[in-house]
């Protein structure tokens, strides 16, 4: 038998040597010959602005030919196979004029220009002059990175200064077109492009992708923008990207120092409060840069952190065509069988260190090591209160019942939105939770070219880590006598206000209940103690990848081309380890202990929100609770939760050997790149099984081999405007716990659940048909339309056979249960419009002879229309989760004389979060959403810059609804925040 790994290593090699092959067969002789000709020679150069700061993503062409170079990172760039002789180049870069600059070439070597950019006449200062104009440079460097790409994508810049307008990745992305980002207390965090979900977009730090803490679904809030130099969304896929990129991916390019001529610090720091709760927020942050050793070595080192205090305030509400309601019309009523208030106080933290070595003994060799943490921290203490309105309620037509509380019997007076219950039961979990969230990559990773050859390669490690570990959970319960419980008044007529009103609860000698006095506070002695739990949950990927790369430079179809091909090897190893610690009144009693009360908890703080409640409580305190577990756990009080461990730990690891095959072909209209991936994939999961014989092991193995083919055309229709038309292929494979085989059965119901480790990727094939242009003075507009057609979208179902032998045992055959899982459901599609523009005005005010001041004002808008269907396991036809139907930025701004101004305003359409039963209550969708900042910048001189950021002015809420706006099951506001600070450059 053939070794599995050794199989997939020689699937590895035979794909290398097939694109090696591949290269020789469609190379023309004639072209095999050229690289060998002594008449050519290389040109290598820089390309600055006046500054001295390195301009990335200059387009670099000999006149009449089609060979063309990109500057790097660094303002680099190489030109290969040019003819010997004189020759003139050309040289562009948005916002500046174009260059034309003469270079003898010498047979076999290599010529070195260094070429100064000027700014364009319409400019009255140089846009790259240490953050005095940080809108202008950021926006050209970002329009030049887009301009020069052969392959669809929007780019973020950071200005001179290293500042991104946002502070983390998902907010600076949010403002591109076609992206719509959730959010969770108000803080953005997942991204979704051109709608589709979430989970479909991938994330990667320098062209290596990377796993995310929370698995496929990326958490881009754990990312500080503040280590990044730009942010890269690649919405086509290459065949250079890994297979599992199907809506786009987020490249992360971090600081290198080559980006600086010489030594480069920043320093940044800031200071401001939330409106809401006036609590504190504060960020620092920075790095230096320098060269040593003839500037063969360099060194950069960063760092930053961000805090925030914050409150929310909160309410959450259930929905239910009651069973108790037997009246007429009861099949259109629709009930609220709880109602709660979960209210936050927040400390959120995001933590950066980064450091960057780098060796480049010549302008043809590269090696670089680099080391990347980011940890995002949520600290929360949640005062959560739920009023049970269906608790011990009986139905309308039970003739003998007395006890009646009223729920849901319209025969009182009650209605769905307003009414009087008695002896409702509340529940309230007090929680101190302390959640971590990190990313530890390194890469180590190399760049060489050897004449006609350029060889890149990568050796990454990434730790992600998703650690909890509270100092507890709390829970308390109304006790079972109904006289101790309130009586309460509910209204929700107002859709965003969840308000009820206590009172005492009074029998009467018929048995039945009637309403007495006023209790608007929850006593911290009336909920009766039910449990304590700490819970430790470490979620840890390791992830190793091997990634080789190299570029050829022939002549193909007689044009000059570019071909790539190359190898990647992905290991990745989740392991999730729980274990529940917890106190009850059993085990309290069994140690001699008296169950405690809230009042043991408690604090004085007055309540920090401003939300109507209609009653009082008092906050705790996690000290106080922590200090009180520790007790029950020395005392022998606490005891391990059964089950918990048993149910959740798993490992699944995933192996993937890929190779591919590419070329670029340049024309003098453009460029052409086509070629496809070859991917196999391995998952191999292990978990523990509930079977009659207690949790037992099992392990479970798949695997599939997928090509992923793509091309894109790039036409240059005039020396400003671009035509872009990209096929392209991917998938999105199943999250990780997804794949996990926890499964349990139950042999009365014949039914098994559990994670599906046969569960398949889902798949995608789209178009996209792009239009840019790049209009005089750095203005922009563009305009596109993209299509996907889908297929085996995952939904949670039930399948008719479990279809395994895996937990058969004393005979019983129970492949042939029904199977609760994860599984491929029909097709869809996702279609769509995107539309960008972008315009400094100073060149029409110079034209209409308005004053020189007047022409610092410009504006930025993009809008993207959405719309996309697929087809649910019970066969309905909906929208795909996550993808709002309708987008927009817009931005207006004014800049001039080292002050900057930026107010900026975001509307996301309401889009559909959850697929309901199918019955009248509805799918679950967030409601529209808007966001108004304002972003402040005077530079005092090219070294000291002051700012000052307010954010969601209009104090927006997040609202989620369950079919019509008035049924809301959550909304949520969190204020306003506010930063001023001060920011250095050297």
């Amino acid at each position: 038998m053939i070794n599995p790994r050794l199989g997939r290593c020689r699937l590895f090699l035979h794909s290398a040597l097939f694109a090696l092959a591949t290269a020789t067969v469609f190379a023309s002789p004639a072209a095999q010959a050229q690289t060998q000709v002594a008449g050519e020679g290389r040109v290598g150069g820089t390309v600055t602005a006046p500054s001295g700061d390195l301009l990335r993503g200059a387009q670099i062409r000999i006149e009449g030919s089609d060979v063309v170079a990109v500057s790097d990172n660094d303002g680099q760039f190489m030109l290969s196979r040019v003819p010997a002789g004189g020759q003139q180049l050309t040289v562009s870069y948005v916002g500046f004029e174009t260059a034309h600059q003469t270079v003898t070439v010498a047979p076999g070597e290599t010529a070195q220009v260094r070429v100064a950019l000027q700014p364009t006449a319409a400019e009255n200062e140089d846009i790259v002059v240490s953050g005095s104009r940080p809108i202008a440079e950021s926006e050209a460097a970002a329009l030049q990175l887009k301009r020069a790409s052969t392959s669809l994508v929007d780019v973020i810049a950071a200005d001179s200064v290293g500042r991104f307008p946002d502070q983390n990745i998902a907010a600076a992305v949010s403002r591109l077109p076609g992206v719509s980002v959730g959010r969770d207390q108000g803080q953005e965090r997942y991204i979704s492009l051109r709608g589709s979900p979430s989970s479909w977009t991938t994330l990667a730090f320098d062209g290596v992708n990377v796993i995310s803490p929370e698995g496929r679904e990326t958490r881009f809030d754990t990312i500080p923008s503040s280590i990044a130099s730009q942010t890269v969304v690649r919405k086509a896929v290459t065949p250079d990207m890994p297979g599992e990129t199907v809506a786009g991916n987020i490249n992360i390019i971090t600081r290198s120092p080559f980006d600086y001529p010489g030594f480069k610090m920043a320093l940044d720091g800031g200071y401001g409060f939330n409106d809401l709760g006036n609590g504190k927020q504060y960020n620092v942050g920075g790095f230096v840069s320098d060269r040593f050793a003839n500037d063969t070595f360099g060194i950069l080192l960063g760092a930053s952190r961000y805090e925030r205090d914050m409150v929310t305030d909160n309410f959450e509400t259930d929905y239910e065509i009651a069973t108790e309601d037997r009246q007429p019309g009861r099949e259109t009523r629709i009930w609220r069988p709880e109602t709660q208030n979960k209210l936050y106080r927040l400390t959120r933290s995001n933590t950066s260190f980064s450091g960057r070595l780098e060796w480049r003994p010549n302008t043809n060799q590269r090696v670089f090591l680099s080391s990347i943490y980011t940890q995002f921290r949520d600290d929360e203490l949640r005062n959560a209160y739920v009023f049970d309105l269906d608790q011990d309620a009986v139905r309308t037509d039970n003739t003998t019942a007395t006890n009646r509380t009223g729920y849901a019997d319209i025969r009182t007076g009650n209605t769905p939105v307003q009414g009087t219950l008695y002896g409702s039961e509340i529940q309230s979990t007090l929680n101190s939770n302390s959640s971590r969230q990190s990313i530890f990559t390194n890469t180590l990773g190399g760049e060489h070219e050897l004449d006609t050859w350029k060889v890149n390669w990568r050796l990454n490690y990434t730790r992600a880590d998703a650690r909890s570990k509270p100092p507890f959970q709390s829970s308390w319960l109304s006790p079972t006598d109904f006289t101790r419980r309130p009586t309460l008044v509910y209204d929700f007529t107002d859709p965003n206000l969840s308000r009820v009103q206590l009172y005492d609860t009074i029998r009467n000698p018929d048995g039945t209940y009637s309403r007495g006095r006023a209790r608007p506070f929850i006593s911290p002695t009336e909920l009766d103690f039910a449990s304590m739990t700490r819970n430790d949950q470490l979620d840890r990927t390791n992830g190793y990848t091997a990634k080789l790369d190299v570029d050829h430079n022939l002549s193909l179809f007689g044009a000059d081309t570019v071909f790539r091909f190359g190898g990647e090897y992905d290991k990745r190893v989740k392991r999730s380890r729980r274990t529940t610690l917890e106190v009850t009144p059993d085990t309290l009693e069994a140690a001699g202990l008296t169950a405690p009360t809230q009042a043991d908890i408690s604090i004085d703080t007055p309540y920090k929100g401003k939300l109507p409640l209609g009653y009082g409580f008092k906050y705790f305190s996690s000290e106080l609770g922590e200090a009180l577990f520790d007790r029950y756990l020395a005392a022998g009080a606490a005891q391990v939760q059964e089950g918990a461990s048993e149910e959740n730990d798993y490992r699944v690891s995933e192996e993937v050997i890929a190779g591919y095959a590419m070329a670029t072909t340049y024309f003098d209209w453009g460029n052409i790149v086509y070629g496809a991936r070859l991917e196999n994939v391995k998952n191999t999961g292990a978990a523990l099984a509930l079977t009659d014989d207690g949790y037992l092991p099992v392990r479970v193995s798949n695997s599939f081999t997928s090509v992923y083919p793509s091309v894109h055309l790039n036409w240059d229709i005039n020396r400003n405007m671009k035509l872009r038309l990209s096929g392209n292929t991917g998938a999105a494979r199943p999250d990780y716990d997804q794949l996990r085989p926890n499964f349990s059965y139950d042999d009365t119901d014949q039914v098994i659940s559990g994670g599906n480790p046969n569960a398949k990727p889902e798949r995608a094939k789209g178009v996209d048909l792009y239009f840019e242009w790049y209009m005089p003075s750095r203005g922009f507009f563009s305009a596109g339309a993209y299509y996907k057609d889908l297929k085996d979208i995952l939904y949670d179902i039930e399948l008719t056979q479990f279809g395994s032998d895996v937990l058969n045992s004393s005979g019983v055959d129970r492949s042939i249960y029904s199977f609760q899982t994860i599984s491929n459901g029909g097709g869809g599609h996702i279609k769509g419009l995107e539309f960008a523009f972008s315009q400094p005005l100073e060149g029409l005010a110079r034209g209409i002879g308005l004053p020189a001041w007047a022409g610092g004002f410009g504006v930025q808008a993009n809008l993207t229309i959405n719309n996309s269907k697929a087809t649910t396991p019970d066969g309905r036809t909906t929208d795909l989760p996550g993808a709002s139907p309708l987008i927009y930025n817009v931005s207006g701004y004014y800049e001039r004389y080292g002050f900057s101004a930026r107010l900026s305003y975001q509307w996301q359409q309401a889009y559909l979060d959850s697929i309901g039963s199918g019955d009248i209550i509805g799918d679950t969708y967030w409601a529209d959403v808007a966001r108004l900042d304002l972003s402040l910048r005077y530079s005092i001189n090219a070294n000291v810059q002051l700012y000052a950021d307010a954010n969601n002015l209009t104090n927006e809420p997040g609202i989620r609804y369950q079919g019509s706006f008035s049924r809301q099951i959550e909304h949520e506001t969190f204020g306003r925040r506010y930063l001023a600070g001060v920011r250095l450059n050297f």
